[in-house]
C-alpha cells in the first residue's frame, strides 16, 4: 500500500470533477472518511460525536457520479485504473485494519 495514489472524484455533474493525490492507497482510504465525516458533520450541526456504519460509508462512495483512483506500479512504471468497488474494498479493509489496532 505504498504507492502513490490518484483519487479521481466527480461528485455531481462534469463540471464538479476533481483529483486529490496520495503518498498511498491508506491515506486515501483517510481521505474518503474524512470527506463522509465531514458529510454527516454538515447534515448534522448539532450533534458532538458522529457515528457510522460501513455500509452508510459504501454509500456515500456509490452517490459519487464518478469515482475512480489510479496507482502507481513499480513494476510497471505505469498507474493502474481502479473502479468504485475496489475504492470500497479497499476502505473497508483500511478500517478493518484500524479496529484490529
Amino acid at each position: 500500500m505504498g504507492s502513490h495514489t490518484i483519487l479521481l472524484v466527480q461528485p455531481k455533474d462534469s463540471s464538479t470533477r476533481t483529483y486529490y493525490d496520495f503518498t498511498n492507497v491508506g491515506l486515501m482510504c483517510e481521505a474518503i472518511m474524512a470527506m463522509y465525516e465531514k458529510r454527516l458533520k454538515q447534515l448534522n450541526p448539532r450533534s458532538g460525536h458522529i457515528n457510522y456504519h460501513i455500509d452508510d460509508l459504501r454509500k456515500f462512495i456509490d452517490n459519487f457520479s464518478d469515482i475512480s483512483a489510479l496507482v502507481f506500479n513499480a513494476q510497471t512504471v505505469a498507474y493502474l485504473p481502479h473502479d468504485r468497488e475496489w475504492i470500497k474494498n479497499n476502505v473497508y479493509g483500511h478500517l478493518k485494519r484500524l479496529a484490529q489496532k
